[in-house]
């Protein structure tokens, strides 16, 4: 019984794993495509009709 239950909390843990490293990738995802997004609404410095 003890190799069923131990087989049974590595599914487990291998499952919480995955979807923890699913949720950082997209959490960092975000952050990039935020950070993107800010710099490209900001005006060129480089042609201000000098």
């Amino acid at each position: 019984m003890s190799q069923s239950a131990s087989r049974k909390g590595s599914r487990v843990v291998k499952i919480l794993g995955i979807i923890t490293l699913i949720g950082a990738i997209v959490a960092v995802g975000r952050i990039v495509l935020k950070v993107f997004n800010e710099k490209e609404a900001e005006p060129e410095d480089g042609h201000n009709g000098v």
